[in-house]
């Protein structure tokens, strides 16, 4: 059985550990539980008995021209043997249940073009495109030993 949950500063260390799974590093549980006391983020994690299998890393955005937030899906992750059994589309369910119970007006995830798999699992759990020519842009400020 998967079980998924929402992730919270009193799961550091089970947060250190999917984190570590998915991402090859990560904070330390001390850094993660203050990232994970501030209820903008959110980390949500499927496991099967006891071990990781799936990661989610939302944030929610508060907006300048609105009342209610939205959610901004950054992340979704499955271990290659639990691909293929709809875990992703699991994840993106309870993020989206979240997003509802908390009164926000939407939820959004950029993916590229070439990531079909992504484009597929976002059509299947209800997605609609709103821009299909848009361009990510980022700004690298060069820290050192910053991933």
């Amino acid at each position: 059985m998967i079980a998924i949950e929402r992730l919270g500063p009193e799961d550091s260390a089970q947060a250190e550990i999917a984190v570590r799974a998915f991402k090859g590093s990560s904070r330390a549980a001390t850094s993660l539980e203050a990232f994970l006391r501030n209820s903008a983020n959110y980390l949500l994690v499927a496991e099967h008995e006891g071990e990781p299998v799936g990661i989610l890393l939302a944030y929610r955005l508060e907006r300048a021209d609105r009342e209610a937030n939205q959610m901004f899906v950054y992340e979704v992750g499955v271990a290659p043997a639990w691909r293929g059994r709809r875990l992703a589309s699991a994840l993106i369910e309870e993020i989206k249940d979240l997003a509802r119970v908390e009164g926000m007006f939407e939820v959004f995830v950029l993916t590229s073009r070439s990531n079909a798999a992504a484009r597929k699992l976002y059509a299947r759990t209800g997605a609609v495109v709103e821009d299909d020519s848009a361009i990510l842009f980022v700004y690298p400020m060069g820290l050192a030993g910053v991933a």
